[in-house]
């Protein structure tokens, strides 16, 4: 028998009695593990463990006796399972070191008492570490794939629930149920949020914005649907955090954004959703934030769109033979004007211009729309024509830009 044959024959021969050992081992292994990484004692039921570090052992040995052998499923294994569990992958790497560092140590005991020549104690430690480079890399692809499947399916199941609630569709035992897997409270006050998104697939706010809420003691929760991305907050203290809420949308949104009233029940959350999309029809351009109920007047002009749009044209017709810049200028100085409580010197601050031109103007829109700002039941009027105009307004401007953006893109 050459050499070399003699070297294979006496690492085989070594695995063997190793293999003998692998109940002692796992048992040690086990206990060690389980007493330096808290983590392994609370989350890794014991016998899992034990048969891991078993199959482990085994399968590093059997390699010795079959180099042909296919050791990686006890790998494969521990690390989905321990991502399933939450155990983290430096507490796994730590677990195959204490794993490591008993068999290095089993090996040139058994070594050493069975006198074994060195060339086949290194042939055995050479193929020690090959397995456990292979375990290692397995381990790892395995624990990622598992981490990154059950994050795909925690964001389904968040974004079902919110679909669930959106429409109603959930009873109110299973309500609760939502409320904790999208870790939000079972009490009110919540709100909707609904920000116009500029197509399909596109968000309507910022990525980072349920993270920027959170730093305010707002949790939130999001959909995104084919128009809008829909929000679901809550607001424990809703005189402090509504203003908050809204300076982060209006930070962060790229459209139009629509915000329900209050409410205190999830089960009246598709209510909401409604409300909040009539707010959202209110905002007159992007970054605009609409408050259904701190707005009045603009949720109104967008309540019944058609009706609403009959009733702005009849009320402004007189502008409609003018140039459409000088039309614009009289309804931005208008707009102006309310804007600032009926000052005409704080529009006209506003605007860059005299007192006395916005004067002019507003003297120009009486003349047009025959109605005067004298009279408070004329004002309104005006003010409602004027909201729905600027929606349209804005509306146009939004989709003139997508298509300009889609025909960029083409």
């Amino acid at each position: 028998m050459g050499d070399d044959d003699q070297v294979e024959a006496g690492a085989r021969a070594l695995a063997a009695r190793m293999l003998q050992r692998t109940e002692e081992f796992s048992d040690a292994v086990t206990a060690r593990i389980n007493a330096l990484i808290p983590v392994y004692a609370e989350r890794v039921p014991i016998a899992d463990l034990h048969r891991s570090v078993s199959d482990h052992y085994r399968v590093i040995f059997d390699g010795l006796l079959d180099p042909d052998l296919d050791g990686n499923a006890p790998a494969d294994l521990a690390g989905r399972s321990r991502a399933a569990e939450g155990v983290p992958m430096s507490a796994v790497f730590e677990a195959y070191q204490i794993a490591l560092s008993f068999i290095w140590e089993h090996l040139a005991e058994s070594a050493e008492r069975d006198e074994v020549a060195p060339r086949v104690a290194l042939r055995a430690a050479s193929a020690l570490w090959r397995r456990l480079s292979g375990f290692t890399d397995v381990m790892s692809d395995s624990y990622r794939r598992e981490l990154a499947a059950r994050i795909r399916s925690e964001e389904q199941r968040r974004s079902a629930l919110i679909q669930a609630l959106l429409e109603g569709h959930l009873s109110e035992p299973q309500v609760w149920e939502a409320a904790d897997a999208l870790r939000l409270p079972h009490q009110g006050p919540y709100v909707v949020i609904a920000a116009r998104v500029a197509g399909a697939g596109e968000h309507g706010v910022s990525r980072g914005i349920e993270e920027g809420l959170q730093q305010q003691s707002i949790t939130s929760a999001w959909r995104l649907l084919h128009d809008v991305e829909i929000g679901l907050a809550s607001l424990p203290r809703p005189a402090d955090q509504l203003d908050v809420l809204i300076d982060a949308l209006a930070a962060g949104s790229v459209g139009r954004v629509g915000v329900s009233p209050l409410y205190d029940d999830l089960t009246g959350t598709s209510q909401a959703l409604r409300l909040a999309r009539i707010a959202l029809r209110g905002s007159a351009g992007p970054g605009k934030v609409v408050v259904f109920g701190r707005d009045s007047l603009s949720v109104a002009a967008a309540s019944a769109p058609d009706v609403m749009a009959r009733l702005s044209r009849a009320i402004l017709a007189g502008l409609e033979t003018m140039p459409p810049d000088d039309r614009a200028i009289l309804l931005d100085t208008f707009g102006a004007w309310l804007d600032h409580g009926g000052s005409a010197d704080e529009a006209a601050r506003r605007l860059y211009v005299h007192p006395n031109t916005v004067r002019y103007r507003l003297r120009r829109l009486e003349e047009r729309t025959g109605r005067t700002l004298s009279d408070p039941r004329q004002v309104a009027e005006l003010s409602l024509a004027f909201e729905v105009d600027r929606g349209r307004v804005a509306l146009l401007a939004e989709d003139e830009g997508e298509r300009g953006n889609g025909d960029g893109e083409r």
